[in-house]
């Protein structure tokens, strides 16, 4: 147990709040980055002057993206205080709120400080403590009597993005205990959309599309579309205001007048959901007044590639030739890496006047249909262009309330005015259209070269140094078990897990689910559609366990809860996503109370299942050794003792040169090694079992599909006139800092912000109690009266627990349905109305 009187470790609310601020000031003024800041920064001591105090270099390991390197001010064992760390990139250096805050959450009053069993009905917060031994003999055999009772999978494991670290977090470790005990693993439901889209274009999969942050320094035009870096991402914003102080325009695009859009050079309202009718139209605008760049389009895009008219796929090699990939049309085929280059697609080419290979033609053509040994075809451009036509700026203006003038000059800016970099990252992922604007967005970037260009790109804050920096160089065959033959099983999307539960089956056959074990994640808080986990999911489960620090909604149903340790009591690396390092946290700290390492609680259970041999007990430190145990890295230098002793190392780009892809004519990762304006063959993300074929015929190029629900044409907005979103706050990551308290001095509650023209039309003033409510449920929370809101339109920072609302949840409002294809969570395709309680 803590020693410690006061739960902030001897900080005052008052005192922390003068220290952070204090800190805070230091860091604004450290922008500049004189030469005696900079030496002060480094040396922890000579900023304080405490003596006795052992710094220790950490990372913050939340889910903003921002990874923030900190200073741990450790003195006679406890945390007293962060500071700011130090990237060898200076730009990448800063702090937030939350950052400096984080001693608050090792001390908190409410830390879950030992390991505890319900004794009352579940939400009922009744509990008993229990030893560590209790609960393992606990949990290892309720977890063999479900797996001899109904099979291995009817142990779920969910796990999300409470902690970044690479070995404690939601990767490393738990992948090896999945493995090894071969459970369901939920595949993840939000975030997602955007990077599906992305990656049918640039490649880079889910999380490898976007260029570095630092890239924007180059850029002439950044367009802010659908986002709020200045909360959401602070260190990137302070990126994007120094590009702006060199001359960048700054464009925000945005249903609210956000932070963000009040500090740039120009603010276009939208309509919700419709951004992606808005690209569609600019699209058409540019290729219809000639403004592609022609050059660019044939060398480095497959607009030149001749598609089939009579089964939609490009002609290639082995449909003339044939050999030993004739006839082979398959998704995994189609879609990998480089396996257009093993059966090259032809072009026209203009000289010889016949068909050639694109490997071997140097002046394709890039309109015009044409006949190859009997087959009718036409290029992909031009077969774009006729798709595109019929999304016109006319239409366009009329479904999202934007100028037609304005449309037209943000389509001739993005292709005349470049470099040009898109900011534009999760808000439009959150409808069912996202992955359709992704998508587009990047056609639209490959015609006017805005992809490899400096300066240029799409994207930001998910750049992952793992799938681009580091690759296949990280040795993954330290989470597999028995060579690979025990896996877990990943295909039951979150989105579908209450369907499974409740029905016992998936994809048509008998699926029992029967336990639930949850680490680094807070489902019940953050996935849509809150009111299915206590009507189709908690009373269908057995048992359900929770490790975490803090008592969320989701350890409050739970059955056991463990305390795990925190990020400071433990040494871990971290792969980074808005910027291109991996980074070494020190432990700072012994674990507190009777928390123990995640690895250490698989390794117990484990053990206790009789599997120890499969998730043995090593320090972390093993555990880290072993994850970096790789020739590549060992070539290049990058080994566990560098990483310790820089702390941190670039992995991708360069200081004098930031990652781009393709920049320099570098191939994109994508199967053609080109930016591909054609998506040959759409395969959903997830199959679990959805009907997606037919929404698959429509997609090879982007269409517009309007919301679900979140739409003025829509039957749903008769009812429920008001588009309800959840927006990220600067206070915290999600739910993650819920109970920190000097941040609840600062936002001490939640509030629903509402358009003055809804507030006036309901007899709503600031500070009224209210109900936002549609058929899925409903939340009570206080009003404020908020001219950032457009008229029907409405928002909640996200993140609060249901005991923080008055009633109910915001989260009972969403809706678990995706699209078949993207199989993400439609956070913002929400309908509700307003009324005064």
């Amino acid at each position: 147990m803590s020693e410690t009187k006061s739960p902030h470790g001897g900080l005052t609310r008052r005192s922390f709040l003068k220290t952070t601020g204090a800190v805070a000031g230091a860091a604004a003024v450290a922008g500049a980055f004189t030469p005696a800041l900079q030496a002060l920064a480094q040396d922890s001591k000579a900023v304080d002057g405490d003596r006795g105090e052992e710094v220790f270099s950490t990372i913050c390991r939340s889910n903003c993206f921002q990874a923030c390197m900190l200073n741990a001010h450790v003195r006679d064992g406890k945390v007293r205080k962060m500071t700011r760390g130090n990237y060898p990139d200076e730009i990448y250096s800063g702090s937030c709120l939350r950052g400096l805050a984080i001693p608050e959450r090792v001390y908190s009053a409410t830390r879950i400080k030992y390991p505890m069993r319900r004794i009352g009905e579940r939400g009922a917060d009744q509990w008993e403590r229990i030893s560590w031994d209790e609960a393992i003999e606990e949990i290892a055999a309720k977890f063999t009597d479900i797996r001899e009772r109904y099979g291995t999978r009817a142990v779920v494991y969910e796990s999300a993005s409470g902690n970044y670290g690479s070995i404690q977090g939601n990767s490393g470790m738990s992948v090896r205990f999945c493995n090894a005990l071969e459970m369901t693993r939920l595949g993840v439901c939000y975030d997602v959309a955007y990077g599906y889209g992305t990656n049918r274009v640039v490649g880079g999969t889910i999380r490898g599309y976007p260029p570095e942050a630092k890239n924007m320094l180059h850029s002439k035009h950044i367009l802010i579309w659908g986002a709020n870096p200045v909360f959401a991402q602070p260190q990137t914003w302070r990126i994007i205001r120094r590009a702006q102080e060199r001359g960048a325009r700054l464009t925000c695009i945005d249903p609210m007048f956000s932070a963000s859009a009040a500090r740039s050079d120009e603010y276009v309202p939208v309509r919700a959901g419709s951004d992606l009718y808005v690209v569609l139209a600019m699209i058409n605008e540019v290729i219809s007044n000639d403004m592609i760049n022609e050059l660019y389009v044939k060398r480095h895009t497959t607009a030149p590639f001749l598609l089939r008219k009579d089964n939609g796929l490009i002609l290639r090699q082995s449909d003339i030739e044939g050999g030993e990939m004739a006839g082979v049309r398959d998704a995994k085929t189609l879609t990998a890496t480089g396996s257009i280059k093993k059966d090259p697609a032809y072009v026209w080419d203009e000289t010889s006047g016949s068909a050639a290979l694109y490997t071997e033609c140097k002046t394709p053509v890039l309109e015009g249909s044409f006949t190859v040994n009997g087959i009718e075809v036409e290029t992909v451009y031009t077969a774009l262009k006729r798709h595109m036509a019929q999304y016109t700026v006319e239409d366009a203006s009329g479904a999202s309330l934007i100028p037609v003038d304005t449309i037209k000059e943000l389509a001739r800016r993005y292709a005349e005015d470049g470099p040009v970099f898109i900011y534009s990252v999760y808000a439009i992922d959150h409808y069912c259209n996202g992955h359709l604007f992704a998508q587009a967005i990047s056609i639209l970037c490959a015609l006017t070269d805005n992809i490899s260009r400096l300066g240029s790109g799409v994207g930001a804050g998910s750049m992952s140094v793992a799938v681009l920096g580091l690759g296949g160089a990280v040795n993954s065959s330290w989470t597999k078990v028995d060579g690979g033959k025990k896996a877990s099983y990943g295909s039951i999307p979150q989105a579908d897990f209450a369907n499974v539960v409740s029905s016992g089956k998936h994809k048509g056959k008998d699926f029992p689910v029967k336990a639930l074990m949850v680490s680094c994640s807070n489902p019940i808080s953050n996935w849509a559609q809150q009111g299915l986990w206590f009507s189709d999911i908690l009373p269908n489960l057995e048992f359900v366990v929770t490790l975490d620090t803090e008592m969320t909604d989701t350890a409050r149903y739970s059955d056991i809860v463990l305390p795990v340790a925190f990020w400071l009591e433990t040494d871990d690396y971290r792969t980074n996503q808005a910027n291109p390092y991996v980074v070494y946290g020190q432990k700072a700290i012994e674990p507190l109370h009777e928390s123990k390492l995640d690895s250490e609680i698989f390794a117990l259970i484990a053990d206790k299942m009789g599997l120890g041999d499969d998730v043995p007990l090593k320090p972390p430190r093993e555990w880290i050794e072993l994850s970096l145990d790789s020739d590549k890295l060992r070539d290049a230098g990058f080994t566990p003792k560098t990483l310790e002793e820089q702390k941190a190392i670039r992995a991708i780009g360069s200081d004098d040169l930031p990652y781009v892809p393709g920049y320099g004519g570098a191939e994109l990762k994508t199967p053609s090694g080109r930016a591909e304006l054609y998506c040959e063959c759409p395969v959903p993300r997830l199959d679990f079992g959805q009907d997606w074929k037919g929404d698959a015929e429509k997609e090879h190029f982007p269409y517009f599909l309007p919301p679900y629900e979140n739409w003025y044409k829509g039957e749903t907005f008769k009812k429920y006139p008001i588009s309800f979103v959840q927006v990220h706050e600067r206070w915290r990551t999600h739910s993650q800092w819920f109970a920190v308290e000097s941040l609840r001095e600062l936002d001490p509650e939640p509030l629903v912000h509402v358009s003055r023209e809804d507030a006036e039309a309901r007899g709503i003033v600031d500070g009224d109690i209210v109900e936002v409510f549609n058929d899925r449920g409903h939340v009570v929370v206080k009003a404020i009266v908020d001219d950032a809101c457009s008229k029907g339109f409405a928002f909640m920072p996200k993140g609060w627990q249901i005991n923080q609302c008055i009633e109910g949840c915001m989260q009972e409002l969403t809706t678990t349905v995706v699209h078949p294809l993207s199989v993400n969570y439609s956070y913002y395709d929400v309908l509700a109305d307003i009324r005064k309680r």
